[in-house]
């Protein structure tokens, strides 16, 4: 049946009804296919009326049933950095701890050889441990087949979909074991076998290094009883390489830790000492004086933990321990410790569904649109703020039009804006300002499959982007929005998108489950009931594994993702008006404004 927009009129009865295809992934959520609601009235007046209402009821009720089937994903789904501690903790209580410690993996991979055999007909070779594990026992294991080849080699050869019915041994184990317990998910036992087959190739190529060179069995152990906490951060930093940002936060929780512990080896740290460190942590204030932010953590604590000021959230102290306990899993994984203690530490109130976030309902997108910000253009350079309500005008457009991320639209240059066959859009990558320009500030992506192209929607070409665009080319500016400057850690949306979020809050809501980066989620509802295909949305979103190469990568081209994109139609917003408020900017004065404060700005904080 047809979606419709309008009351629907019985045929025979004449009275009014509320007629919606519920989408796929909504149906057995809500326990049936399409919605049918009598309006209960014969004038069609007042049926638009009722419609109205009725409709406003039902969006409710869908958003209810996306936040319970997103509650129960999240709530089911585990981490891939889980995934990690549930099998590192599976090997070390099921392997022989004697001849086979080296491969302690390779011990239980014999059953997935098995099985992979009988349950695929792997004609692959078995192959079981060297019986004593001494150098002339490996010596006689040379150019034979080892332990782990077999599996690895199903693993490389055959879908995931296929090897995994022969992972039944291993993840009947597995499952059985966890406490508390884990949901046995498609997704969860991908995790946990994809953590598994890590497990194997490391522990096969340490065993083909140890056939190759048997005498390496003699070396020392890697316990190292005297590493410190400083130590373990350095180490983690050279291996991980993690953004600026992420090693600031683990660098402070870890300082912070070793001034309430002193640092002391990391072998010597108890879950009870863990533990007494959030216990104190959670006394912090959620917010201090900025003076007070870089005081050593036992004098920040002596100094407000006992404040009539709100304590700081599960989810900053989530942050927190979660630091220490990356760290911990890294030391772990590379046997410098015994022990993770860091595995089990739970924080109270910390939810990962309670920090999600919830797309846009129509009525808050048509409210947002209907706000000065899109409707009053003589305002648009009213606010002398950091980032301008130009820059906030478009990142709200281009946001819900595209589903880009933030930080990939505030970080595009005017040159990345590029046309193809007619075709506006914008190429999303992660090239090094040094590249191009040393004075541009570097760009980066989220992961390889964000680099890609995203066409600008018909409704945004008709409010003027490309005349906007042709304003900044023509006053000499490189960035696509000049008045974003980077932040400490090189993000150049920060500022904005504190002005994006507390415009939301200030003109829609003030939920926290609302911001900018819900637009995106309201692309991906549009995507779905526009029928778009899914693996088109997840090119569009970045979530597709495409690349840059041969011109647009792989997946549909660009005339195909721009057909895709013009059919979400963003109904709730008034297109119209929008348009007829546009027309009357004049944008070459506008940017030359925008340029000038933001020059201004850049010399004053300089």
């Amino acid at each position: 049946m047809v979606q419709m927009i309008t009351p629907w009129k019985h045929p025979q009865t004449g009275i009014y009804y509320l007629y919606k295809e519920l989408p796929p992934h909504l149906r057995d959520e809500m326990g049936k296919r399409q919605i049918r609601r009598s309006l209960k009235t014969r004038d069609p007046a007042e049926a638009k009326r009722l419609f109205v209402q009725a409709h406003a009821a039902l969006e409710q009720e869908m958003a209810a049933a996306e936040a319970r089937i997103a509650a129960r994903k999240v709530a089911d789904d585990i981490s891939p950095e889980r995934a990690r501690v549930v099998v590192d903790a599976f090997i070390r209580t099921r392997h022989n701890p004697g001849h086979y410690a080296r491969w302690p993996t390779l011990g239980l991979t014999f059953w997935l050889e098995d099985a992979a055999r009988f349950v695929l007909g792997a004609e692959h070779p078995l192959a079981m441990l060297p019986a004593y594990g001494t150098a002339e026992d490996l010596l006689k294991r040379r150019g034979e087949p080892l332990p782990g080849d077999c599996w690895l080699d199903v693993v490389r050869q055959l879908p995931p979909s296929e090897w995994l019915k022969a992972s039944e041994p291993v993840l009947k184990e597995i499952f059985r074991d966890q406490k508390p317990a884990v949901a046995r998910t498609p997704s969860n036992e991908l995790l946990i076998m994809q953590a598994w087959n890590a497990c194997v190739r490391d522990d096969n190529a340490c065993l083909r290094s140890d056939v190759d060179a048997p005498r390496r069995i003699g070396a020392k152990p890697r316990l190292r009883a005297d590493l410190t906490f400083r130590e373990l951060l350095k180490l983690w930093n050279e291996e991980k390489k993690p953004r600026p940002q992420s090693y600031a936060e683990v660098e402070r929780a870890t300082e912070d830790l070793i001034d309430y512990l002193t640092d002391i080896p990391v072998e010597s740290l108890t879950s009870d000492m863990l533990m007494d460190y959030r216990d104190d942590a959670r006394k912090l204030p959620a917010t201090m004086p900025r003076a007070d932010r870089s005081l050593p953590f036992n004098e920040r604590l002596a100094r407000h933990e006992h404040s009539d000021t709100e304590r700081v959230s599960a989810t900053t102290l989530k942050k927190r321990i979660g630091s220490i306990q990356a760290l911990l899993g890294f030391a772990h994984q590379q046997r410098w410790i015994t022990n993770n203690v860091g595995t089990g530490v739970r924080i109270s109130g910390y939810s990962r569904a309670g920090r999600g976030r919830r797309s846009f309902l129509p009525g808050e997108l048509r409210q947002l649109f209907a706000s000065d910000l899109f409707t009053r253009p003589d305002l648009l350079l009213h606010r002398r703020a950091a980032v301008s309500d130009v820059t906030l005008y478009w990142m709200f457009l281009l946001g819900l039009t595209s589903g880009a991320r933030l930080e990939e639209v505030g970080q595009a240059r005017v040159a990345d804006v590029k046309t193809d066959d007619g075709i506006l859009y914008i190429d999303i990558d992660d090239v090094p300002g040094a590249a191009t320009d040393a004075s541009l500030p570097d760009k980066s992506v989220k992961t390889q499959g964000s680099r890609r192209i995203i066409p600008i929607h018909d409704h945004v070409l008709a409010l003027g982007f490309g005349r906007y665009v042709d304003a900044l080319r023509t006053a000499g500016s490189d960035l696509l929005f000049p008045d974003l400057r980077p932040s400490t850690f090189g993000k150049l949306t920060k500022e904005a998108s504190r002005r994006l979020n507390r415009y939301i809050n200030a003109i829609v809501s003030t939920d926290g489950r609302l911001v900018f980066h819900s637009l995106r989620h309201r692309f991906k509802d549009e995507g779905r009931s526009a029928e778009i295909q899914e693996r088109v949305l997840d090119q569009l979103c970045g979530h597709a594994p495409a690349t840059v190469g041969g011109r647009y990568g792989e997946g549909a081209d660009i005339a195909a993702l721009k057909r895709s994109l013009d059919r979400l139609r963003f109904d709730s917003v008034d297109w119209d008006r929008l348009r007829g408020t546009a027309a009357a900017i004049a944008w070459p004065p506008v940017i030359a404004q925008v340029i000038a404060r933001a020059k201004a700005g850049t010399e004053q904080a300089s």
